[in-house]
């Protein structure tokens, strides 16, 4: 049935009755023009984010059940990023009128997955109509005893990431790339009933009519860290942080924002960021360079973070509740440098993505 025959009322009706909540911290939720939350005895955090057709997403290789997903991942990445918790959620959808229920409920199966992941709660939004293009957007509510923020960063602390980067742009290109048949399959990836239904893919090569196939194994990790990412847990990491980050548009543009708060420099040892096989042999097949990935790539929502350097080995043996940690350099007064494995250096310039093409 389309949405224009369903009516937004019975939309929210029946969200409210799927995500009934009980919650110590809501005296109100769904329902009412706000949402009553109970005041919180730790640190407050609260982010948002927007996701809109076209920009964040494309809807010929992503499905509703992703979308959803990602939503709610990206924005409690931010939370995580600081240190905290979250607890609360706010979902503002707006989808065209002749929209196919499935496809709203689809992403809202979605959501709900992410939400149970997380442990949050929704407690409010709102549902309009589109004349175009879809648009997304949520807000969480986290908390935290201690926030860790951009600016605390020291000359002498040490670098760090969690796990590995430029998957998910990696994982992008491969979407752009794949046949319409493939797309079909990948973008089942990660929803109720999901299961694997082919051993290869098939990509378009450069901007001819060859084909060239690739093993699932290899796509499957990548495109899933694009598609369905999932926020890093900040918890252990937080204790010892001065300040954090998660890599949403690039390593080297985001340890800019880094150093341009905490009014400091860096130095980065490339041949430390860590990068999976997976990666290395998808670029190779698709004539990508991975390092340049992995700096410029984006939206691998892995937790950039800088420490002091006595606390380098409690690092290595935490490994973050199996989260791998590397330190890839360490903070400097202003120089900002990279080093590649032969020792020659390159200035770290803040690239990755930008709204409105800033330089």
């Amino acid at each position: 049935m389309k949405l224009q025959k369903i009516g937004e009322l019975k939309l929210l009706q029946e969200i409210r009755k799927r995500f009934k909540t009980e919650d110590n911290g809501i005296i109100l939720g769904i329902g009412d023009d706000a949402a009553v939350l109970v005041p919180q005895k730790e640190n407050l955090l609260v982010t948002t984010d927007m996701m809109n057709e076209g920009i964040h997403f494309d809807l010929s290789f992503t499905s509703p059940f992703q979308l959803g997903f990602k939503l709610v991942s990206i924005n409690v990445s931010d939370i995580m990023a600081m240190g905290g918790r979250p607890k609360y959620i706010f979902l503002n959808v707006a989808l065209k009128s002749d929209a196919d229920e499935d496809i709203f409920w689809d992403m809202y199966e979605g959501i709900s997955k992410a939400m149970e992941m997380y442990s949050v709660k929704l407690a409010g939004g709102d549902l309009c109509a589109a004349k175009n293009d879809m648009v997304l957007s949520a807000t969480v509510i986290g908390a935290a005893e201690k926030f860790i923020t951009r600016s605390g960063a020291k000359a002498g602390d040490k670098i760090y990431i969690t796990g590995t980067l430029g998957d998910s742009a990696c994982g992008l290109a491969l979407l752009q790339r794949l046949t319409d048949e493939s797309k079909e399959i990948v973008n089942r990836i990660g929803a109720p009933g999901y299961r694997r239904i082919c051993e290869k893919l098939y990509l378009r090569y450069h901007d001819t009519p060859t084909l060239r196939y690739i093993d699932f194994d290899t796509v499957e990790p990548l495109i899933t860290r694009h598609l369905t990412p999932v926020a890093r847990d900040s918890s252990e990491v937080a204790k010892y942080a001065t300040s954090m980050i998660d890599v949403s548009d690039g390593l080297f543009i985001d340890l800019c924002r880094i150093c341009d708060e905490s009014n400091v420099g860096a130095k980065v040892y490339l041949d430390r960021i860590q990068i999976s096989d997976e990666a290395k042999n998808a670029a190779e097949i698709m004539g990508l360079d991975p390092m340049r990935l992995a700096v410029s790539g984006g939206e691998d929502y892995e937790l950039l973070f800088t420490a002091p350097a006595e606390n380098n080995f409690k690092f290595q043996i935490s490994n973050l509740k199996s989260q791998k940690i590397t330190c890839i350099g360490e903070i400097m007064e202003t120089d900002r440098i990279a080093v590649d494995k032969t020792g020659k250096k390159f200035p770290i310039k803040a690239e990755g993505y930008q709204h409105f093409g800033a330089p």
